[in-house]
């Protein structure tokens, strides 16, 4: 597995959403990132409706996003690009490409001056079509109600992501190119690392107490070899837990109570469909965490 985090594809809409996440990039330092292409996409929704916008100022923008982040040693590159009914996620996944990023970060949450724009729509449907991670600021907002008073928020600093690490598998592929990845990223900063396996609710076998038995046990040999394994490239405290019931729930629940910094996870289980790029837990747990997510995608080259 070669999962870089060298160049970090940053989309940005502009936004209140996009000025809070410039200020999170300085801390990918610690992801090893050296280079941000600041890439901002512009849906011209019928033609002859690019005189009504300024490109210039998109340009502006992203240049005074570039002049911030001078003060750090980055490698910057911007691009705005305009489309005749652009579709956002696809063009997103084009530029990461054109760019050869190692990953994506995004926002979940965003707002634009022509029409209300959530990024939350858009951070999903770039995860169902994207073969590259993800890493998603996750943003909340402090009043629903009046759009032109509310105010957006990170909720959990991305300064602190690798910290206290909550990493849920199901020993699929995929959520060991997840473990790969934390591996990878634990650095000294890095105090806990959760690894958390559900045996989900509706799982065959799972009702019967003598096959649920042998579940555990073979499920907690394969956690403490994943314990083991970790523990060979990092000092971090590492607990393994298996919980039952609802993966989501459950993720979900252990995240706050231990008060972890980021999930790292992959895009899909075991269960998954060959033709989708997101599995319903994922999905579900981007919508409802409130701290940084690191989606890591399936392996699809083969």
């Amino acid at each position: 597995m070669n999962l870089k985090f060298d160049h970090a594809l940053v989309a940005l809409d502009q936004s209140e959403a996009s000025d809070i996440m410039i200020d999170c990039l300085a801390h990918f330092e610690k992801f090893g990132t050296r280079k941000f292409t600041l890439y901002t996409s512009i849906n011209i929704p019928y033609p002859g409706g690019a005189g009504a916008i300024d490109d210039e100022s998109y340009k502006v923008k992203l240049k005074e996003y570039k002049e911030r982040l001078s003060q750090f040693d980055f490698e910057v590159d911007i691009e705005v690009e305009f489309g005749i009914n652009a579709y956002i996620p696809v063009k997103i996944l084009e530029a990461v490409k054109r760019q050869e990023a190692d990953y994506i970060i995004i926002a979940n949450r965003g707002h634009n001056k022509f029409r209300e724009f959530l990024l939350g729509s858009t951070a999903t449907e770039l995860l169902q079509r994207c073969t590259y991670p993800v890493y998603l600021i996750n943003l909340s907002v402090s009043d629903e109600s009046d759009i032109k008073d509310r105010k957006l928020y990170c909720v959990k600093s991305c300064r602190d992501s690798l910290q206290r690490i909550l990493l849920p598998t199901d020993f699929s592929p995929t959520a060991n190119r997840a473990f790969e990845v934390a591996k990878k990223l634990a650095t000294d900063q890095t105090e806990k690392l959760n690894i958390l396996h559900v045996q989900a609710s509706g799982r065959k076998g799972v009702d019967d107490p003598d096959k649920l038995k042998g579940f555990d046990k073979e499920d907690t040999e394969t956690l403490k070899y994943l314990r083991d394994e970790f523990s060979k490239v990092s000092d971090a405290e590492v607990d393994i837990r298996i919980r039952y019931g609802s993966p989501v729930q459950q993720i979900l629940e252990l995240a706050e109570s231990d008060e972890s910094s980021m999930i790292i996870m992959g895009s899909q289980g075991r269960g998954y469909v060959s033709d989708l790029f997101l599995g319903g837990v994922s999905l579900q747990v981007i919508r409802k965490a409130h701290i940084p997510i690191l989606i890591i995608p399936a392996d699809r080259s083969k």
